[in-house]
């Protein structure tokens, strides 16, 4: 059998972590990555299960993905993840064309998996590149790394626990060496996720020294919290953090509040009302200069009135949040939700979440009228031919608004262009926007992460981070 995996990933952040853990794996046994599906030996999908929508991607993915096994004689489908979880029997019965499944559990295992049922990669040739060249910069420069695993909450509407497990922290060690392979690699921001992040350790003191300690990697430049749930423990920890002392962290506040009616969230089984939300949202913005927050409503719960959706209104005129996530209510089987009475049409959701919309929009609008002519400090994300795509401290990769700057907008006494690279930091001035998105112009200053990462004199970028994350893997590896 061949060697060579591709990894589809399904799903959100954590997925992607995920799927990083597998790349891991496989390589460390012997295998490579392939650069797209059509070629690899082995096609592993990482699947989501968490709404319908989520589980019909999923299906229909593994249909792809056997299409593209007709047309590779001898490849094998792997389906992973939390789809595998939650359907394990219906995978086995129902779904022929995967070669092998597992759960959400052993991505730590999934090389010594494949090897069990198939046998062996076959030894690697010394003439080919190194199996580790799977692990080399790519000109992403961000990452989500995992906090923990699993939740205890109890949603009427999510059912992530009955597949997911109870809560469980990461040891702190094992969290810093995987951000140090990251750097090593060419990250530049760690995005912390996790399904209940300020549970962490138990304290929320916990994840403010977890930060301190991330403060001490060099090649470190920003660290973001996602999934804060709105309660007490986030009020705990803003109470905790000294901005000052914590340069690195970014002002940013995922808190994901789901509604703004307290007889929704009791029936949703969440904490809060709309008047704790909009105090912890307003400490948020006291403790952190420049803080912007991103929340998410979930619309369409059993039982909806006109006077629930008023108070989402309200919440939106008194608490403004800069980011909003709007998501429709799926039935969920094993939750207390699923077939309750009084489900909303689905034209009717539809219809509100394009009212509320398009009520956050107007907010937006006069968001982005206070960031016109603003100077922010910038990540570089994307370069190309005629221009680059960056984002701001305020903004969360793949999911927030991003700056778009075209070179002929760069002053001839600005930096030169072909000095920047994915992951530098740089000087933007915001021009104009669009619906999200914003138009800037770079400023004159240079990137400082480029001028740290050359400080060695070694070589390209490129090439340096590649002899780094060699180098680590090997390290690791003689630990073990």
């Amino acid at each position: 059998m061949g060697r060579t995996f591709f990894i589809t990933t399904l799903g959100c952040p954590k997925n992607v972590s995920d799927s990083r853990q597998m790349r891991r794996s496989l390589i460390r046994e012997g295998y490579e990555p392939a650069g797209d599906p059509y070629s690899a030996d082995y096609h592993v999908i990482n699947s989501c299960a968490f709404i319908e929508s989520a589980r019909e991607e999923t299906i229909q993915t593994v249909l792809e993905g056997a299409d593209i096994k007709k047309g590779h004689p001898g490849q094998r489908l792997i389906l992973a993840g939390c789809f595998t979880q939650r359907y394990q029997e219906a995978v086995n019965e129902e779904l022929p064309e995967v070669d092998l499944s597992f759960g959400t559990g052993l991505y730590h295992r999934t090389g010594e998996l494949l090897s069990q049922k198939f046998g062996s990669p076959p030894v690697h040739d010394a003439m080919e590149p190194s199996v580790f060249s799977g692990l080399e910069y790519d000109g992403q420069p961000y990452a989500p790394v995992k906090l923990s695993e699993g939740c205890d909450r109890k949603c009427s509407f999510c059912a992530i626990p009955s597949f997911r497990g109870s809560f469980r922290s990461r040891p702190e060690e094992e969290i810093l060496e995987e951000i140090q392979e990251l750097t090593a690699e060419g990250v530049r921001e760690v995005c912390l996720v996790s399904q209940d992040t300020n549970a962490y350790g138990g304290d929320p003191q916990k994840i403010l020294d977890l930060i301190a300690r991330m403060h001490e990697l060099p090649d470190l430049e920003w660290i973001r919290l996602l999934y804060m749930y709105p309660d007490a423990r986030t009020r705990r920890f803003l109470e905790g953090w000294k901005f000052q002392d914590l340069p690195k962290l970014m002002p940013y506040l995922e808190s994901p509040v789901q509604h703004a009616s307290a007889r929704m969230l009791k029936a949703m089984n969440r904490a809060g009302s709309r008047q704790q939300f909009a105090d912890l949202f307003s400490l948020a913005r006291q403790q952190a200069p420049g803080m912007e927050i991103r929340t998410s409503l979930l619309l369409g719960f059993p039982g909806e009135s006109a006077a629930d959706i008023d108070e989402i209104h309200a919440f939106l005129d008194e608490c403004r949040p800069e980011k909003l996530a709007l998501f429709a209510y799926s039935p969920e089987e094993g939750t207390s939700g699923f077939g309750l009475p009084n489900m909303a049409e689905a034209e009717a959701t539809a219809d509100i979440i394009n009212e509320v919309r398009q009520h956050h929009l107007e907010i937006l609008k006069e968001v982005h009228l206070g960031r016109q002519d603003q100077i922010y400090e910038c990540m570089v994300d994307e370069i190309h031919p005629d221009g680059m795509v960056v984002r701001r401290k305020q903004d969360a990769p793949e999911v927030d608004e991003v700056i778009h700057i075209e070179f002929g907008s760069v002053s001839s006494d600005g930096p030169d262009t072909e000095d920047i690279y994915p992951g530098d930091l740089v000087d933007v001035k915001v021009t104009g926007f669009y619906e999200y998105d914003m138009m800037g112009e770079l400023l004159p200053g240079g990137p400082a992460a480029h001028s740290a990462r050359l400080k060695s004199g070694s070589g390209s970028p490129e090439q340096d981070m590649r002899v780094a994350a060699e180098n680590a893997v090997t390290e690791k590896e003689g630990r073990a």
